[in-house]
């Protein structure tokens, strides 16, 4: 057996160094193919996330609402962290490796529980800022500053975007994922913008008949951000060779020096 590495897509040094550009038309359109061609496992792990996320919720509103204000937060934090994450994280990594050709169950959705201090840390972190910006606008500028968290909450949402995949795929630290994401995104704030505002719309629309079009548009998104993840960062594949050889055959290539009657199978693991 044979293991060979190399990557799928584009090249992380790269797109940090030279910049990178999006063709919308081609992402979305190999998004529908590829969203068509793998539905069901997608689909049934997001219905999965909803399910637990609701199920937890459910279970502790009564004893949420008795909490004060800051403890609320504090509670939102640790279960955003520790429960939401990790399976946003395998919604994002099955979108990864259907851009990359592979093919993904719906228990995949429970792989990266594995690496949860990892991405907890880096939600933690996240959060913190965006709450330090919010709070720190809000303090300065009063109301004013209170409209204008609004936006810079969308932009760190869109500039971290990233972070769960390059921990999950790349194996980068918390830290460095974060600064990475940060400077990856605002390499080409203006076409990223675009890319989120062409989402939110399909999202509306997909609202409209009654919420069911987000049963498309759902893993129609996982699908779009794993495609755009391999075009700028590129994406780690093991390709596995396994070689047979037939004992007959290899009596009669010691004879002729021929192995045309080698069988190889190969294999592509992410």
């Amino acid at each position: 057996m044979n293991k060979t590495h190399f990557v799928l897509g584009g090249d992380l040094k790269k797109s940090l160094t030279e910049g990178y550009t999006l063709d919308f038309k081609k992402i979305f359109k190999d998004a529908f193919a590829i969203t068509r061609s793998n539905y069901m496992p997608l689909i049934i792990a997001c219905i999965f996330t909803v399910a637990i996320v609701s199920v937890i919720f459910t279970l502790n509103f009564e004893a949420f609402l008795g909490l004060s204000e800051t403890k609320q937060l504090i509670v939102n934090l640790i279960f955003s962290s520790f429960v939401v994450t990790p399976l946003v994280t395998g919604l994002h990594m099955m979108g990864i490796n259907h851009a990359v050709g592979l093919k993904s169950r719906s228990i995949d959705l429970f792989i990266y529980f594995n690496i949860i201090l990892k991405l907890a840390l880096a939600s933690l972190i996240m959060n913190i800022i965006i709450l330090a910006s919010n709070v720190a606008l809000t303090e300065v500028l009063g109301n004013i500053g209170q409209n204008l968290s609004y936006i810079v909450m969308i932009y760190f949402n869109v500039v971290f975007s990233m972070v769960y995949p390059l921990i999950a795929e790349k194996k980068f630290t918390p830290a460095l994922s974060i600064k990475l994401s940060f400077k990856l995104i605002n390499k080409n704030l203006l076409q990223f913008t675009l890319l989120f505002v062409f989402l939110t719309l399909l999202a509306v629309i997909s609202i409209l008949p009654s919420g069911l079009g987000l049963f498309l548009f759902v893993p129609f998104y996982f699908n779009v951000m794993g495609i755009v993840y391999r075009q700028i960062c590129g994406v780690g594949v093991v390709a596995t060779e396994i070689v047979k050889k037939d004992d007959d055959s290899d009596n009669d290539d010691s004879n002729n020096g021929s192995n045309d009657d080698d069988k190889h199978d190969a294999g592509f693991e992410a």
